[in-house]
Order: C-alpha cells, then structure tokens, then sequence
C-alpha cells in the first residue's frame, strides 16, 4: 500500500502533497484526541453527578462540589505523569526515531480511558487522568517537532499552528456534546463525552502507517538511503524528484554545523540564547492564564451565574476556533512576530479588563456580562498569540541537532509552569482562601504584558525559513526586530529554502556527496 502511495502521489497545493497531507491528518487525528481529553475534564467537573460520585457534599453550599484540594489535585497532579512522558518520549524519540513514540502514545490512551470509564471512585479517577496526561505530555513532546521536521518551510508556520487549532476544534466539538449531556441526570452525562473519546485513538492506530519516519531524524542517525526514500515518498509527485539533492542539502547543513548535540551544548554559545528564548516562551505559555480558560473555565463561567456554564463554553470553544484559525491562515503570510505582537497586547488588556470590573462592588448583571465577556475574548486572543504562535516558535527555535533536548527542557518548563498555575488557581479563585474570583486578570494580565515586551524586544521573524536557515539567523545574531528583513532564497521548482551558504550542484555531484558524508556518517 505504500508503495501504491509513494507511486501516485499528487500535488495538493504548491508546497503540499497527498502523502504529506495523509500523514498530517494521521497526527491530527492525536492532537484531536488531546484536546477532547481536555475539554472533557474541563466541562464533566461541573456536572453535578460527576460532583456527586466523586466530590463531597459542600454544607457551606448546600450542595454536592469539589474542595479547593481535591480541585486542585484533580487538575494538577496529573501534570505529574505529563512530566514523566514528556522525559521518557524524548528518550525514546531520540534512540528509536518518532514513529515509535506515536504508536504507543496512542496504546496509552486507550488505557487511560478505560481505567476513567470504569472509575468508581476519586482515587480512580484521578489514576486515570494521570494515565491519561502521560499520554498528553508524550503527544504535546512529539506532534509539534514531528509535523515542523516534515512540512516545508513555506507552510510549516500553518501546520504546526494545526496542533493548536485540532486541539481547540476538538474541544469546541467536546462542548457541544457535553451541553447536550450536562442535562442527563446520570453518570451517562459524563460518561457519554469520556466514552466518545476512544473513537479518535483508535483511528491513530488504524491510520499510523501513513507518517514515515521524520527523514532529519534519520539523517542524524547515518540512515541517508532511508531519508531520501521518506524524503521522496512526502514530497516526490514524478520520478525525477530530486530527493538525493534534497537530503544532500539537509545533511550538509547539519554538519556544517557546530554544535553536536551534547545536552552541554544546549548553553554553549548561541544556543544558550535559542534555549532561554524557547524556556521563555514555555513559560508564557503556561502562565497567562491557560489553565484558567481551560481546566476551571466551566467552573468559573458557572460560579458567574450569568448563563448556562456549558453554552458559555461551546461559544468560548468557538471563539477559539476562530483565533485558531486566523494563525493558520496568516501565521505563514504576516509572520509570528506581527501576530504574537497584536495577539498578545489585546490578551493582556482583556484581562486586566477582566480583573478591574471584579474591583466594582456591588456587583451588577451587567458587570457580571462584561466579566463573562472578557473571559470569552481573552481565550481566542490567547490562542492567536501565546498558544498557537508560541507553539510554532518552540517548534522552529531550536538548533537541528539539539531538537530533542530543547523540546524535552522547553516542555518540561511549561509543564512546571503549568502545575503551578494549574495548583494555585483553585485557591485563588475560591473562599475561604484569596477569592480573588476574576481579580485573578490583573495577575495573568501583568504577565501577559511582559510577554508582549519580551516579544517585541526579542522574538525573531522564523516565517518562510528552512530549519536550516533558522539555524544560520541565530549564528548571525540578527537582533529580534531587524530579523523579518533577513534575506533567504527559495530553490527554483522545490519545496527547499536553502541558506546564504549553500550552493545547487548538479544531481550527479550530489549523489557523489551523498555517498561521502553516508560513508563518513557510518
């Protein structure tokens, strides 16, 4: 069947074919189960008989709910085994290559939804979430680096924002379920949408064979012959496809290179830069506010008493929808640094909007209307900005031989950041602790203010670069704001953006260069 593929592949676009295309939906078709995982915790912790069978009666709120603790236990205790899959799938991925880590991310999931389908009680359900995370922590490790090695430059911007957007719309599908279901007065009102996830691991698995091995990854390993197959069979519509010349220009490229790919070399020269940069961006990923829009959204939307919590959410799920895919659509044409720039000053504005009008008391319905408005807007924002931009620029920051480690450092960091927003929220939320409620906009809008001058000041323009010629702006040390300028040539009738230093020689050099660096390589 795959050499059927690779034999009849089609120009789709310009820049994409039908395999490449094949292979990107496979890897969507995770991402699209991590984000309905998530939606679906975020909205069945506010369902009553999911607070009935796993939380205790509130005698303060004459009704069944969660603790502050157990709240914050729930959400953030699995960011534990997110951790640990984040550590061991960079291990693997690096020994053993990407494919492997996908197939059994997905096995992992499956489990995951069996242990919380049969949950009986708290303890349960919280071992099943953190099974569950550990396959968020390898997919979130995994999806973004893998999809950033296959694509071509010219739309790598828009694919790696697909992460993002997959994430979001299975959310926004989530929430149409759940506002159905929310209405049942059984545990079927959970377990409906919980049940309704395994159908997306299962096309994974069903589907998995159609992403090659990433033809980087294997270059690194001396594996030429296979690269420039992988390389041929994503990219190649007629058999005179210069695969050869193209891995032969990658290999080049990577080593040309100095650094070699020791964990040392991650703050060696200007790596260190690239890797303080990716931790930066980690951690204002995670600490604007993230896991208040998702893990508590429903919860918070709820508390605010204004209109149905989970049709407040299906409406902020679209909204992301739609911030999503503005980055798709023009991430790629205006550049990361213009949409983080827009995105991220109007995120931080919402919230300290959001955070000044918790300051009016009494508290009026149509204040109550401008809080929930703003906590409708600041998602959508968020995600044109810190979310789904940032995403794509963790995925191109690091240098070609350090990808594994970086990602691993830049994903450990979020997920730092991530549990300590996720802990502390509940606490800042809720009585008898802060009760800050939406007064929490004034602490995520501070931070999302300096991000936007953290990305004015340093965040470069990646868009329309190879890898490669990333690697060479760094070397350049072309300041953050002078880097959209940055001159970069694109081969004649290829997918290759090649670099100021590499010069086109004829196939037949090529192949000779080709077999010398694999000869050397081995």
């Amino acid at each position: 069947m795959l050499r059927f593929l690779r034999d009849n592949n089609r120009r789709v676009t310009k820049h994409i074919t039908s395999n490449l295309l094949l292979a990107t939906m496979s890897m969507a078709f995770s991402v699209f189960t991590f984000g309905f995982e998530q939606a679906v915790f975020d909205t069945v912790q506010a369902m009553t008989p999911f607070e009935r069978r796993f939380g205790d009666f509130l005698e303060s709120e004459g009704q069944y709910g969660f603790t502050a603790s157990k709240l914050a236990y729930l959400n953030s205790f699995p960011l534990i085994s997110y951790a640990i899959g984040v550590v061991v799938a960079s291990q693997i991925g690096e020994r053993f290559g990407r494919k492997p880590v996908f197939i059994g991310m997905n096995f992992i999931c499956m489990t995951g939804l069996i242990v919380v389908l049969t949950a009986k009680s708290y303890g349960q359900i919280l071992a099943g979430r953190m099974i569950l995370n550990l396959h968020v922590g390898t997919e979130a490790w995994l999806v973004p680096m893998y999809q950033a090695e296959l694509v071509p430059a010219a739309v790598r911007g828009s694919f790696v924002s697909l992460y993002a957007f997959n994430h979001i719309f299975a959310g926004f599908i989530c929430s149409i379920i759940t506002n159905f279901t929310s209405n049942i007065p059984t545990d079927a009102c959970w377990m409906i949408p919980v049940g309704c996830t395994v159908i997306f691991p299962s096309l994974v698995l069903s589907t998995c064979w159609l992403v090659p091995e990433s033809p980087r990854w294997l270059l690194r390993k001396g594996r030429v012959d296979k690269a420039t197959e992988n390389i041929f069979y994503l990219s190649g519509t007629s058999p005179d496809y210069p695969a050869h010349q193209e891995a032969a220009l990658l290999l080049e490229a990577l080593q040309e290179g100095q650094t070699k790919g020791e964990w040392s070399d991650l703050i060696k020269g200007i790596n260190l830069r690239r890797t303080i940069h990716g931790v930066l961006a980690s951690a204002f990923t995670q600490l604007t506010g993230q896991s208040f829009a998702s893990q508590y959204g429903s919860i918070f939307l709820k508390s605010i008493n204004v209109m149905n919590a989970f049709t407040a959410t299906m409406i902020k799920r679209a909204l992301l929808c739609i911030g999503c895919l503005a980055v798709i659509f023009f991430v790629d044409k205006t550049g990361r640094r213009r949409m983080f720039l827009v995105g991220s000053f109007i995120t931080a504005a919402a919230l300290m909007v959001m955070g000044g009008l918790g300051t009016v008391a009494p508290s009026t319905m149509g204040i109550k209307k401008g809080i929930v408005a703003m906590a409708l807007v600041f998602p959508a924002t968020y995600m044109n900005s810190f979310a789904a931009t940032l995403q794509v620029f963790k995925s191109e920051v690091p240098h070609i031989t350090l990808r594994d480690k970086s990602v691993m450092v830049f994903w450990s960091v979020a997920n730092l950041c991530n549990f300590v927003a996720t802990f502390t929220l509940p606490y800042l939320l809720q009585a008898p602790y802060a009760n800050l409620g939406s007064k929490v906009g004034f602490i995520y809008g501070s931070i999302a203010t300096l991000g936007f001058i953290w990305g004015y000041c340093f965040l470069p323009e990646m868009a329309g670069r190879s890898l490669e010629e990333i690697d060479e702006m760094f070397e350049s040390k072309v300041p953050a704001w002078r880097s959209r300028g940055m001159l970069h040539l694109s081969s004649a009738g290829n997918t290759v953006l090649l670099t100021q230093s590499t010069k086109q020689a004829p196939l037949e050099e090529v192949e000779e260069r080709v077999e010398d660096i694999s000869s050397q390589s081995k």
